[in-house]
């Protein structure tokens, strides 16, 4: 009900205002004189509309089908074995970003949504000279060591190589024979305080200090405690290698092992090798790593890319 007061010189003309501003179903509610003679009329009327269904007044017809198809990238995930608690997020979040956005394009939105779900950082983000690599035996982890090392080459930034590693002798010559190639200086320190001090010696000489440690069976605590120790020593950058083509469920558990004792950046190995991202979108999401880079070749000089949200984005819609 809507209720409108009224002064006027006369009723008369308080009834022609009423009318014109509340119309002629309005009703008077209370009427007084005041001392100069004026009217004081308080008028009300009901502002409830009647509905009519006549046949002319067809509702509208609106398309409530999203722009997004979301059963296309839905298929997609499960394609690439994303972890279910992982696709959830990514689908939640893709509708939330297509209903805020004036985005049209499956590609974009999807870009936007790893762009808001995983984060991306260089592999040669000098903010970090010291880098040290970790991972199972056999996830590509001195060979992801070697093709930083060139880059680095590339971008002209003086690079050293430690390597931890006294289990596997094959490694340390592998990974000097590269710093020989790449006229890098190589070190090797087994134990713990030999590398602290090697480390301050290194920052001092070089832009950027690349460290291997041994390759590790983490479900056996000896070994994660090796390599854990040479994590306490230092302060860097801990970086990850895993395998694309690994089991998902194990990656994940692999993965949390390493997050424990430090790792925070992802470098996924072989991703040239595999048609499934399923592992590295799970890993990343449910350790919170943060992508630093990817091995896309068996190239040492061109097999180490960066990778941003587009370009994880094209790799889950090419599934489709």
């Amino acid at each position: 009900m809507k209720i409108k007061q009224i002064s006027a010189a006369n009723m008369s003309e308080a009834l022609a205002i009423i009318k014109s501003e509340l119309g002629a179903d309005a009703a008077i509610i209370s009427s007084e004189k005041k001392a100069d003679g004026t009217i004081l009329v308080m008028a009300a009327v009901d502002e409830d509309t009647d509905l009519s269904f006549e046949i002319e007044d067809k509702p509208e017809e609106v398309s409530t089908k999203p722009i997004f198809e979301l059963q296309k990238l839905r298929e997609c995930l499960d394609y690439h074995g994303v972890l279910d608690v992982v696709k959830d997020k990514i689908l939640a979040t893709a509708r939330d970003i297509e209903r805020q956005f004036p985005l049209k394009d499956e590609g974009e939105i999807l870009t936007q949504t790893l762009s808001k779900l995983y984060a991306y950082s260089d592999i040669l983000d000098m903010r970090h000279p010291v880098k040290l690599f970790m991972g199972t035996s056999g996830s590509g982890k001195s060979t992801a060591i070697a093709k930083t090392a060139t880059q680095a080459k590339f971008q002209k930034i003086s690079c050293c190589i430690i390597s931890t590693d006294n289990v596997r002798a094959g490694a340390n010559k592998q990974l000097e024979a590269f710093a020989k190639i790449l006229e890098t200086d190589f070190y090797f320190c087994p134990e713990e305080k030999a590398l602290l001090q090697k480390v301050k010696e290194a920052k001092e000489r070089y832009g950027l200090v690349l460290i291997d440690t041994p390759g590790i069976n983490p479900f056996i605590d000896k070994e994660v405690l090796k390599v854990e120790n040479f994590c306490r020593q230092i302060k860097g950058q801990f970086i990850l290698t895993m395998d694309s083509g690994r089991n998902t469920i194990e990656a994940v558990e692999i993965a949390e092992i390493f997050a424990e004792i430090g790792a925070k950046y992802l470098l996924p190995t072989r991703l040239d090798l595999t048609r499934r991202i399923g592992t590295v979108l799970s890993v990343a999401a449910c350790c919170d790593m943060s992508f630093c880079a990817a091995s896309v070749s068996s190239s040492i000089a061109n097999g180490l890319s960066a990778i941003d949200a587009k370009s994880l984005s094209r790799l889950v819609l090419s599934a489709a």
